[in-house]
């Protein structure tokens, strides 16, 4: 079975690589600005990290181990973006982005829940996590910051603790704009891998996996 999987993702990361390869570079650095093409790859910004993907093989470069939900990120930001694709500054939750909708129940169960009851109790560490990832506070809830997976794809995590009488709450915001540059499936895998990024920097890892 773990053979199985592993063939699928090699199989998977092939098919993307020679996507990329196909791509007109030239027209990727125009549709989306905030890259940059040098030492032979295309450099992109992602959790504060500079990723590169090679213009000679379209293999992902990063100075920390990238999961394939990060690996499909970058691959799918180059891939779907659109010309003429701009930020509009309303953020909005998920299930209201174009073709969110039929995702809405499970982002709910799959990411918003999960990064409640993670941090219920913990304020201050997620606090702390927002700011390793260079988040901008916000003025809402009882921890509220931006942060930027994407330059193009801000994210606002909103977080409100609980008491006696309710559990812990938390949200995620993204500019409606999010799925003329990505996939909306990625923009799930985008808030997932935003979770664990939290989650680790907070040394709770194991509680969101």
């Amino acid at each position: 079975m773990a053979q199985d999987r592993r063939s699928n993702y090699e199989t998977w990361r092939e098919d993307w690589r020679k996507r990329f390869l196909s791509m007109d570079h030239a027209a990727l650095l125009r549709k989306l600005p905030f890259l940059r093409q040098e030492q032979g790859m295309i450099l992109t910004p992602y959790f504060n990290t500079l990723c590169g993907v090679s213009l000679t093989d379209g293999t992902l470069h990063a100075p920390e181990s990238l999961s394939l939900m990060d690996e499909m990120n970058i691959y799918t930001l180059f891939w779907y973006a659109k010309d003429g694709a701009r930020l509009t500054g309303e953020f909005v939750p998920f299930s209201q982005l174009k073709d969110a909708s039929p995702y809405g129940p499970a982002f709910q169960r799959g990411n918003l829940a999960p990064l409640a009851a993670a941090f219920a109790g913990h304020g201050s560490l997620l606090e702390k996590a927002l700011l390793m990832l260079n988040g901008r506070k916000l003025p809402t809830g009882d921890v509220g910051y931006e942060i930027r997976p994407f330059p193009c794809i801000p994210m606002r995590v909103l977080f409100w603790d609980g008491d006696e009488e309710f559990p812990a709450q938390a949200n995620l915001l993204f500019d409606r704009s999010a799925t003329d540059f990505i996939h909306v499936e990625s923009v799930v895998s985008i808030a997932s891998e935003g979770a664990r990024r939290l989650a680790r920097f907070a040394e709770l890892s194991s509680m969101i996996e």
